[in-house]
């Protein structure tokens, strides 16, 4: 009929193939971790529990674990709960996801604080105790001490650690870097897809995933230059040389590069000589005015 529209709807089945991307960066063999491996990263606010600081004693964010895609969302979360507090990081960890570890990096410029290479050894509440009372209930939940021996900050972790407005690595601590791992996975998707006729025009209506089905994939242990430009981009931004970029490239995957505290002073990773005791110690908190991270414990706090 003349001016009248014909539609009818069908049903339709398609397969579509993508390619997903997804950079990672390998544990290293070189890390001496203490904790079991492939264990995520944990974000703790600690108080120091060196004898002798109270009542004014240094406190810290730990960072310790694998970096994953989860990382930045919970370093948030923590930052949220801190105020506008300016707690440096004290971190030890293997590497991990390299975009995880640049929105850290970035958050962390973002708050103006310092980044040291170190470990966290705590002497009451432990993490995995989740009936174990806060310390004070002022923020820091843990009582510690901070450390440069056995500390480590591999792979993408200076990647994090450049983010620091000071950056410290004891002699003591090992950083060192090696080249990305790229893993590429092939994805095989079934949608189920309606269309609607019109005049003889075919338009979908709607298109929904039934399935999805990994069919392989590959890896490559080569920095891509788009990949490249993005890291030294970063570090320039964060005030950081490329050279750290340099020695990824030219380091095996499966091995790892440790740089010297000479050379990364020379490649501005850190910005001074020394370890995490500069910014953990009771001495922190003796100067005048003391360390922004020191705080008097009071008998308020335990109200």
């Amino acid at each position: 009929m003349r001016g009248t529209a014909f539609s009818r709807e069908v049903l339709r089945w398609s397969v579509a193939i993508a390619c997903l991307a997804v950079a990672t960066v390998a544990s290293t063999a070189a890390a001496r971790a203490s904790q079991p491996d492939g264990a995520e990263m944990q974000f703790l606010v600690v108080r120091s529990g060196q004898p002798g600081c109270e009542p004014t004693c240094a406190e810290w964010i730990s960072a310790e674990g694998t970096i994953v895609d989860e990382s930045p969302a919970l370093f948030k979360k923590l930052l949220k709960s801190i105020g506008n507090r300016r707690l440096p990081i004290v971190v030890t960890s293997p590497g991990g996801d390299v975009d995880a570890a640049l929105a850290i990096g970035r958050m962390i410029r973002a708050r103006q604080i310092e980044v040291a290479v170190g470990k966290t050894q705590l002497i009451d509440c432990q993490p995995e105790q989740e009936d174990c009372i806060d310390s004070d209930r002022q923020g820091a939940r843990r009582i510690g001490i901070a450390h440069s021996g056995e500390a480590y900050c591999n792979s993408s972790c200076p990647l994090m650690l450049a983010g620091g407005t000071g950056r410290v690595v004891g002699e003591w601590a090992y950083l060192g870097v090696h080249q990305i791992t790229t893993t590429y996975v092939q994805i095989e998707t079934l949608y189920r897809a309606k269309y609607r006729i019109v005049n003889g025009k075919k338009t979908m209506t709607s298109k929904k995933v039934v399935s999805r089905r990994n069919i392989g994939g590959y890896k490559t242990y080569e920095m891509s230059k788009s990949t490249e430009r993005k890291l030294k981009a970063y570090l320039a931004e964060m005030g950081v040389g490329g050279a750290v970029v340099d020695l990824m490239k030219i380091t095996p995957a499966a091995d790892i590069r440790k740089i010297e505290p000479v050379a990364m002073l020379e490649m501005k990773l850190t910005t001074k000589l020394g370890g995490v005791e500069l910014l953990t110690s009771a001495e922190a908190c003796r100067t005048v005015p003391a360390a922004a991270n020191c705080r008097v414990f009071t008998s308020v706090d335990l109200e």
